[in-house]
């Protein structure tokens, strides 16, 4: 082991990756070919969805109709060549509700957004929020992948008497744990994000491959509808809030993989769980469950800790929260520390 603080905790986080390599490091790199497969193989049946797809890039290009309109789709099956698809679209200056006729020719019509005078013909980013949607299957992938690796990495070597190794190395617990936490909420995100930006690099290309199929203009129609820069700071800057906000969760369930005799996982639900239940059943509120859920990944209209189509809102954030969720998070940090130093037998 090396002799400098930066140099142990560098060995110990190569320990963690090579410990748990499945969860850190192939499970995203399997989460994006399988979402990347998908988007191939729809790619290579293309000649079935094409002319829907070309349809609908009518319908982007279509934005100065204030009213709707209606696409119909034909479907000739008795063509002795295979079947032929065609179809024909209708701008309204109006829209009757509930206006959708299902039968072998199929007819809808879309709602179409009103322009504004000064607005540009071309939508900058309208592909953002798809490939966001990509990045984010994988954040959520990563914020289940964190979690089952925080209850188990202090709980594990207890249970199988790993951690008298480590106390015969000169390595501090304080290190140990703050290495720990380190992985979830920098290193395995860093591995993530990596994975998730190539991966919406290789949707990207599959996107430009898919609209030369229709035999339009990739580069204008794909390239020129997403905002590279505005697109990555989102990201980035999103996981930024997010790790702030989700470390006291992540410390208190160190706390419960340091502390757990049986299941990190029971003892890191029950206690919250109980106090919810006490606070509302004797006093009636709520102040535990929304201080605690202010911590959980969720998506709500409010708020979304974790999960971001456009970026963070650094002004909605409650920063009384992130102060005392971090608070916590060193009270908990220091608690698990504790218990791995002196009540670690199981």
């Amino acid at each position: 082991m090396a002799d400098s603080t930066p140099s142990r905790v560098f060995s110990l986080v190569q320990r963690e990756l090579q410990e748990y390599k499945t969860s850190l490091v192939w499970t995203p790199v399997v989460t994006a070919l399988l979402l990347t497969l998908l988007m191939t193989v729809s790619v290579v049946l293309a000649n079935r969805v094409s002319v829907m797809g070309d349809a609908i890039l009518q319908v982007i290009m279509l934005e100065e109709s204030t009213g709707g309109m209606n696409i119909s789709i034909q479907i000739d099956e008795d063509d002795p060549n295979g079947s032929t698809y065609s179809y024909t679209i209708e701008t309204e200056e109006t829209l009757a509700e509930d206006d959708w006729n299902f039968s072998r020719e199929w007819t809808f019509n879309p709602a179409m957004q009103p322009k504004a005078e000064n607005e540009l013909d071309e939508r900058v980013d309208s592909l953002n929020p798809m490939l966001s949607v990509l990045h984010n299957i994988l954040l959520l992938v990563l914020i289940i992948v964190s979690i089952n690796y925080l209850l188990g990495t202090l709980f594990d070597d207890r249970k199988d008497r790993s951690i008298l190794f480590w106390r015969s190395m000169p390595v501090s617990e304080w290190e140990e744990v703050l290495a720990k936490l380190g992985v979830a909420l920098v290193v395995a995100p860093v591995i993530f994000i990596a994975v998730s930006i190539i991966m919406q690099l290789a949707y990207i290309g599959l996107a430009m491959l898919l609209v030369w199929r229709m035999e339009m203009d990739p580069v204008r129609l794909v390239l020129g509808n997403i905002e590279f820069g505005r697109l990555l700071f989102g990201q980035l800057s999103g996981w930024v809030l997010t790790a702030l906000m989700v470390a006291p969760l992540y410390a208190w369930i160190l706390l419960a993989s340091a502390g757990a005799k049986r299941s990190a996982a029971f003892l890191a639900v029950a206690p919250p769980v109980g106090l919810i239940l006490l606070e509302e059943f004797f006093l009636g509120t709520e102040i535990i469950r929304s201080a605690i859920g202010n911590h959980i990944p969720h998506v709500s209209d409010s708020s979304a800790i974790g999960f971001y189509m456009n970026g963070p809102n650094w002004g909605a954030v409650n920063y009384l929260s992130l102060v005392l969720g971090l608070v916590f998070t060193a009270l908990a940090l220091w608690a698990a520390v504790y218990l791995r130093r002196y009540r670690w037998e199981i």
